[in-house]
């Protein structure tokens, strides 16, 4: 495994972590603001997005 590949498995990790203690947060945060609680859900969908984007490894040939 590549320096890259090893980086991008640890932000997979803590992506994933941050993403399930959001989930977290916002069900305690439910009962007092539904609305920020919403806007925390939006946010952790985000974050899973950007865990989906560290799973697929970088294509080296692609054009950017």
């Amino acid at each position: 495994m590549s320096d890259a590949d090893t980086i991008r498995a640890r932000f997979r990790r803590e992506a994933y972590d941050v993403k399930e203690l959001l989930f977290d947060f916002a069900d305690r945060l439910e009962t007092v603001d539904g609305e920020a609680a919403r806007t925390v859900h939006r946010a952790r969908l985000a974050l899973f997005e950007a865990w989906t984007i560290l799973c697929v490894p970088p294509d080296d040939e692609e054009d950017h």
